[in-house]
């Protein structure tokens, strides 16, 4: 049986985890993500005619 302690630190690092893959994406497609909203700030997104907000 795990401690509470044993618990904890294994979410910590579980977070740590998903953090360093969250930023490892991130700069892996940084030039796509900014290439579509350079794209969508020019010529807006596919449903601007279709929404009533």
């Amino acid at each position: 049986m795990q401690t509470q302690d044993e618990i904890h630190l294994e979410q910590e690092q579980a977070e740590a985890l998903r953090r360093a893959q969250g930023e490892q994406w991130l700069a892996e497609n940084s030039k796509a993500v900014n290439a579509y909203n350079e794209y969508v700030e020019a010529h807006g997104v596919f449903s601007d005619d279709v929404r009533s907000f």
